[in-house]
């Protein structure tokens, strides 16, 4: 079976961190070994999170892993072995570059080349005024060498008092440096005191004072300012002049790494602590004048160099080609069509683009929905496959993928971010030259696939907001089609009403008062007095058209509602309509005190219920009726059943005048509005009460 160990690294876009993959991959290969590289810059330490510097074993199925403890983030945050233990295990681990108490470590020595380095320059050059410049001052590396450094300079204080330092510190990088330069000089230029050396913790920084010196070309005293650094990186070889520094052999720093967790996964014991030696290499910027050999170094050197120009130029010129047909609105086919070409033309034969289901937080913790990925775009052995075992969403999970995978011996992961969302990741099997350009195409790829999803973000919110706009509208004409129908029912039902109102006071009212007026000039015509009888007559003939006036008004806006409530004006309506049609009429109000009725509401309720019921004494032929008024979990249920003869679907859906009055009256006060034909007719309207 197939060994599989995982690399973890900060980023493959820099010397150091290539060399030291170099070696790994080439050791694994011999020793048929898969690697796994896990990579992801500057990402802060989440243990539990599936994003982040440490691959989980379980999604990977991992026997072992090397972890490049000096690049990794803030490395001091790893200083033994519960550290590790917490974070995978039982699982066998190898630490390079930084000793963890009871972790196998693979270190460099480098304590050797620091003295002989410092000795040099106290004892062949002489030089007194010294300016150390370290790098970050939690870096493990930085803090042993800054260490190295004063410990050997007070010793040879010891033989000459004259013998001085300052100490700086910068961040590795070339603008750190550039940045101590200026600070010291801007303190310590006006009393004259330059330095004789400046001492710089790796070979960038060194850099980064060369590029200070070339800002002061001005001043001689600076221009014969001496430098070293530490690393031995290929651009210190072309400096002018070249650049006196440390080798460290990292690609053997490698190999070794290999036979540790290769032993290690088998079972074997190694040592918990292995180290390589690194040496000095001597070049002129120390103040050594150049020799045949170095003649012969810089000869080989600069063929070297060119070479690697040229290919550089050619990886830069495909990577911004990338970036450019990638910086457009382009759908997943033209990106995936785009990638294709340009990964073909960086010599890459496995590459990989998977896509999460949904955009991660940076310090987001793992879930389940995180272990699926979507494969964009799926290249093997140099062919496009097009065809995965995915499943109804497009989906598969991350360790499904790897094991359907064919088995490349190495395979390096990098994580697509925008910001602090993580989209998604690349794999692939590269080159080692082409590398650090891999980094800067993963940072348009990132860029793209968010765009293309934004696109289609947007594309599904408009597609949303047309269907929703096609709704509305439909449901908006609908609603004044319905308004405009309602309002002509009001409006024939008002006409209705003052019809009916005008023919009962012309029918009956006028007809009456027609017929006193009659009786009152008979007996003003009469020779004799008018009887007693006469008069009761005439009496109650005006009474009992006062209490028909009465009725007559009350139907036309019962006064009673604001007086007596809305409870005893349908007991009331409930009484007369007894009285008037012979229907027996059965009352039930079971709705608190406290619950408050507006205005408009009791208006309406009390007319849904007349209309009701002169439905029922006009055409239900009914022997009896039941009026309820009742509250049930927060709706009013307001309910007039009757025995009578029903009413027909067609009646239903052909409504008369009655039943789209009541209609209407129920949507004024949000009330939903019922009529069913059970066993007679019942009418229904429910209000839900906040």
């Amino acid at each position: 079976m197939l060994m599989r160990i995982g690399l973890v690294l900060n980023i493959l876009d820099e010397e150091y961190q290539i060399s030291l993959y170099r070696g790994i991959r080439q050791r694994a290969e011999e020793l048929g070994v898969q690697i796994v590289c896990f990579q992801e810059g500057n990402k802060t330490f989440v243990p539990d999170s599936f994003i982040g510097c440490f691959p989980r074993q379980d999604y990977f199925n991992l026997d072992g892993i090397i972890l490049l403890t000096s690049v990794v983030f803030d490395n001091c945050m790893l200083t033994t072995k519960e550290d590790i233990t917490r974070i995978w295990g039982n699982l066998p681990v190898v630490s390079v570059g930084q000793k963890i108490e009871g972790v196998p470590s693979l270190l460099i020595h480098t304590d050797d080349s620091i003295k002989e380095i410092m000795e040099h320059l106290v004892k062949k050059h002489q030089y007194k005024k010294f300016i150390y410049i370290g790098g970050t001052q939690t870096h493990h590396d930085s803090i042993n060498r800054e260490k190295l450094f004063i410990k050997h300079l007070k010793q040879a204080q010891t033989l000459d008092p004259k013998i001085n330092y300052t100490i700086m510190h910068g961040n590795f990088t070339e603008q750190s440096a550039v940045r101590a330069m200026e600070e010291y000089f801007s303190k310590n230029i006006k009393s004259g005191d330059y330095p004789d050396v400046v001492v710089c913790a790796n070979d960038n920084m060194a850099l980064g004072v060369y590029k200070y010196l070339n800002l002061s070309k001005r001043n001689a005293q600076l221009q014969r300012l001496a430098v070293t650094g530490f690393d031995d990186i290929p651009q210190g070889q072309f400096t002018i002049p070249p650049l006196t520094t440390v080798h460290q052999p990292l690609d053997k720093l490698g190999e070794e790494a290999v036979n540790m967790i290769f032993a290690l996964a088998k079972g074997e014991k190694v040592p918990l602590e292995q180290s390589v030696e690194s040496h000095v290499i001597y070049r002129e910027s120390c103040g050594c004048k150049k020799t045949v050999s170095d003649f012969e170094t810089l000869r080989h050197s600069y063929e070297k160099m060119q070479s690697s120009y040229v290919i550089s130029e050619q990886m830069l010129n495909i990577t911004s080609h990338v970036g450019r047909d990638l910086n457009n609105d382009n759908s997943e086919e033209e990106f995936v069509s785009i990638i294709d070409y340009n990964i073909s033309m960086l010599g890459v034969e496995n590459f990989f683009i998977l896509k999460f289901p949904e955009k991660i937080k940076s310090d987001e913790p793992v879930s389940n929905k995180h272990l699926f990925v979507k494969p964009v775009y799926v290249k093997s052995k140099g062919k496009r496959i097009r065809k995965l075992p995915v499943n109804k969403e497009g989906l598969m999970s991350l360790a499904d993928f790897y094991n359907w995978l064919p088995e490349p011996h190495t395979l390096v992961l990098k994580y697509l971010n925008v910001g602090n969302d993580y989209i998604g990741c690349i794999m692939y099997d590269a080159p080692v030259e082409s590398l650090p350009y891999i980094i800067l195409i993963s940072v348009d790829i990132a860029l793209s696939l968010n765009r293309i999803e934004a696109n289609e973000e947007r594309r599904r919110y408009a597609d949303y907001l047309e269907n929703e706009v096609e709704t509305r509208t439909r449901q908006l004409i609908e609603a004044n089609d319905k308004r405009m129908k309602v309002e002509a029912e009001v409006l024939k039902i008002s006409e209705i009403e003052r019809q009916r109102f005008s023919n009962d006071l012309h029918d009956d009212i006028c007809q009456r008062l027609a017929g006193i007026s009659m009786l009152c000039r008979s007996y003003s015509k009469m020779d004799s007095p008018v009887e007693k009888a006469q008069m009761e007559e005439l009496a109650g003939l005006v009474s009992d058209t006062l209490q028909r006036t009465r009725q007559y008004a009350h139907h036309s806006y019962p006064v009673d509602l604001e007086n007596i409530g809305l409870e005893a004006s349908i007991s009331n309506l409930c009484a007369s309509f007894e009285q008037q049609s012979g229907i027996k009429c059965k009352y039930e109000w079971d709705i608190p005190e406290s619950l408050a009725f507006t205005k408009i509401q009791k208006l309406n309720i009390f007319r849904i219920i007349q209309e009701a019921l002169h439905n029922v004494m006009k055409h239900s032929k009914a022997k009896n009726v039941k009026v309820s008024c009742l509250l049930k979990e927060n709706v009013i249920i307001v309910k007039i059943s009757d025995d009578g003869i029903g009413i027909s679907e067609e009646q239903k859906y052909n409504s008369g005048i009655g039943l789209n009055s009541m209609q209407y009256r129920a949507n004024q006060i949000g009330a939903e509005f019922i009529c069913k034909a059970e066993h007679g007719t019942t009418i229904e309207i429910k209000m839900r009460i906040e």
